[in-house]
């Protein structure tokens, strides 16, 4: 009798422990679905590849370029076209450059807005400018830059759908349509200032 009972206990919590799902797998495939439960990880939203973190320190110098032909156009420009304009670009890149300190901190990017060479030679040049040779040199200089950071977007973009609401997608999408609004209104006014001349 007391090796029937033996058995039928042994049965029994056999029965039990395979019955009880395993905490640790459990726990992992909670990990692994992410809160949608569709198989997307948090961690795909807090990591970048190295494109996209390439790209953020393009923007950042970019702005940083901005910022400082902004400047030199408030105190050298002759015409109110690149006077306007030079004080919109020192309002948005001033926005610009909270949103992308904030972006590169979500994702842990330290950000370096150290200008490069060929940033500097713009600034350099666009200082011996004086009056109305200026103005030209600035809209060609502003434009340049645009067209150049614009093609780093695309670049990276193509690996960025519409579907993607990462915060990064998100911010790549819009800043990308605010820079082509930028430099189409550059390219207008550039043309008013040649038809004038």
């Amino acid at each position: 009798m007391k090796r029937i009972f033996t058995a039928a206990f042994l049965m029994a919590a056999t029965t039990l422990v395979s019955c009880t799902p395993d905490k640790k797998t459990e726990e992992t495939e909670i990990a692994e679905a992410g809160s949608d439960g569709q198989g997307e990880t948090t961690a795909s939203d807090s990591t970048l590849t190295d494109n996209k973190k390439e790209l953020l320190q393009t923007i950042a110098r970019h702005t940083k370029l901005q910022q400082e032909m902004s400047k030199l156009a408030a105190q050298k420009a002759t015409t109110d076209e690149v006077k306007q304009y030079a004080q919109q670009m020192q309002q948005l890149t001033a926005t610009k450059q909270t949103e992308l300190q904030e972006l590169a901190q979500t994702y842990n990017v330290p950000l370096d807005t150290t200008l490069q060479d060929d940033q500097q030679k713009y600034l350099t040049n666009l200082n011996e400018k004086q009056k109305v040779d200026f103005d030209k040199a600035y809209w060609e200089k502003v434009t340049d830059a645009q067209k150049e950071t614009i093609k780093e977007y695309e670049d990276v973009l193509k690996d960025v759908t519409q579907a993607d609401a990462t915060a990064f997608g998100i911010w790549a999408r819009t800043s990308e349509k605010e820079l082509r609004a930028q430099y189409e209104e550059a390219l207008r006014l550039q043309l008013a200032l040649k038809n004038r001349t």
